[in-house]
């Protein structure tokens, strides 16, 4: 089932409490492409960017710094409402150049999560606001289309961004814009696409 960025955003923040602190079984990538796997502490939604803590399977602890690590990721459970079972959902962050750090004044060059991987892959990145304590995070979707530069996406951005990256289906890319095509449909519109892109829809279907 495929759900709104906002939603997902929503229900991440509204659960992270319960998973603070919690461990996953998962793995980092390192620089020179070695893979360790072992567990992985969840810390906020802001130091998961700038560093990874992890214990590896023999035992040794390290806590990762963001340049240190190409990519990292875990499994967390989710309950799947269709099936009433339990699944295993992974969960990716990819180092990525980002526009504002997470943290005051710490790096731009950071860990943020991957939530749609494809030819455009989608981006949640969050950044500390200690001034609204009622809202602690907000919120930056980025998309990337191969291996280009991320883009930010904004209520004034969108349209344009997505109708030229989803061209060469006329179908889906005339339709962005329009009623269940807007701005919170943003992970529907990437996932219709990439689903187009491999053969994996005969039509557009925003279900």
């Amino acid at each position: 089932m495929k759900i709104t960025y906002t939603l997902i955003t929503f229900l991440f923040l509204l659960t992270f409490s319960a998973f603070a602190g919690k461990t996953y079984n998962g793995y980092v990538l390192l620089n020179d492409d070695t893979k360790i796997e072992g567990t992985i502490q969840m810390l906020s939604p802001t130091l998961n960017e700038v560093k990874v803590k992890f214990a590896a399977k023999n035992g040794e602890t390290t806590t990762y710094k963001a340049k240190e690590v190409k990519e990292y990721g875990f499994k967390v459970e989710k309950w799947n409402k269709t099936t009433r079972q339990y699944e295993m959902m992974p969960i990716t962050y990819s180092r990525q150049k980002v526009t504002r750090s997470p943290i005051a004044m710490g790096p731009t060059n950071v860990l943020i999560e991957r939530q749609i991987t494809g030819s455009i892959n989608m981006y949640n990145h969050y950044v500390e606001r200690n001034s609204e304590a009622s809202s602690p995070f907000m919120h930056f979707i980025y998309v990337q289309l191969g291996d280009d530069k991320l883009i930010y996406l904004h209520k004034k951005n969108y349209k344009s961004v997505l109708k030229e990256m989803t061209a060469q289906f006329t179908e889906l890319s005339t339709k962005i814009g329009t009623k269940q095509y807007g701005f919170k449909y943003i992970s529907k519109i990437v996932s219709t696409y990439n689903e187009l892109e491999t053969g994996g829809m005969a039509s557009i279907s925003m279900r």
